[in-house]
């Protein structure tokens, strides 16, 4: 970066992610101006920790005028977040989960559909290495078929200030809040693809405290832009007790090509994506007034993810 460093607020503590987003932006030379969250106590500690102020509202947030705001909402902060922030001129990334439900996703399309400014959304899987690189390498190959497991203990969804994420009519359960990376893996690998039909089913293990489900999957087909045909996929969606596991194995004409994203190695917050987001926002789009992932194309992605956990629960 050169110039004066970029400026960026943070809207919503909901989870983990804004802190490790934090992190990055200062470690990548970009200034934190601001944070809201409805919890002021964490509002106060998270300025203490990574800089600027701690504001009571939304509004006051973006009248720091950010280059970039990166939101962390609960599901119901959603709409009135996005509807502030919307108003104003800095464009606007927001992390997992943007909706879990179909309804929820109705409310968003409402939302951005009135809005003039840039809004994008995705897992931080989508700037995985290892994912990118094998999209680069399976790009001109015809794709047979892909099989694909996203696997996060589901515990920390159960925590008294987490639960809503273990609810499926408000954070979306295990099959949507881990469901959403898997579902972002395979639009890096297959750029566009919708899900359009499917089978599927869940399971929760006995003596299990979620509110959805321990493991949930699906045999579905994909209908992928330029393809000649439907294509086949499998995707298992897992949220029991250990480490957490993202791996892929895609059927080509040529061969088989896998990868599991390294979880537990030296530099996980590269490895998974965590710092090449930050990097991508703070690289191009934010001083443009654009955003990485933006809705056009990451709305699909949330509509499969969605699709998807109605498939395997039966809603359909």
């Amino acid at each position: 970066m050169t110039g004066m460093p970029l400026r960026v607020a943070f809207a919503g503590l909901a989870h983990s992610h804004p802190y490790t987003d934090a992190a990055n932006v200062r470690a990548l030379g970009a200034e934190v101006v601001g944070v809201h969250d409805a919890d002021a106590v964490a509002s106060e500690a998270f300025a203490a920790r990574f800089g600027g102020a701690a504001t009571a509202s939304v509004d006051a947030l973006a009248a720091l005028r950010p280059d970039l705001v990166i939101a962390t909402p609960r599901p119901h902060e959603v709409v009135p977040f996005l509807r502030a922030l919307c108003g104003g001129v800095a464009p606007v990334f927001v992390n997992k989960v943007i909706a879990a439900t179909a309804a929820q996703l109705v409310e968003v399309d409402r939302v951005l559909a009135a809005s003039s400014v840039a809004v994008g959304t995705s897992s931080v899987l989508r700037f995985a290495p290892a994912l990118r690189a094998l999209a680069e390498e399976i790009v001109a190959d015809e794709v047979l078929g892909l099989r694909l497991h996203a696997q996060h203990d589901n515990a920390a969804f159960q925590l008294v200030d987490r639960a809503w994420q273990d609810d499926p009519q408000l954070g979306g359960g295990t099959a949507v809040t881990v469901g959403v990376h898997a579902w972002e893996m395979l639009d890096v690998l297959l750029p566009g693809s919708t899900l359009v039909a499917g089978s599927g089913w869940t399971r929760t293990r006995q003596g299990s405290t979620t509110s959805s489900e321990d493991a949930a999957g699906i045999e579905g087909l994909l209908r992928v832009p330029g393809a000649a045909r439907e294509v086949p996929v499998q995707m298992l969606v897992t949220g029991t007790p250990g480490a957490d596991a993202y791996a892929v194995d895609v059927v080509t004409a040529t061969g088989i090509r896998s990868v599991a994203l390294d979880v537990d190695g030296d530099d996980a917050n590269a490895a998974l994506g965590f710092r090449g987001l930050i990097r991508a926002l703070l690289r191009e789009p934010a001083p443009h007034g654009a955003t990485v992932a933006s809705w056009s194309a990451a709305r699909l992605v949330v509509a499969n993810t969605i699709r998807a956990a109605e498939i395997a629960r039966g809603d359909t």
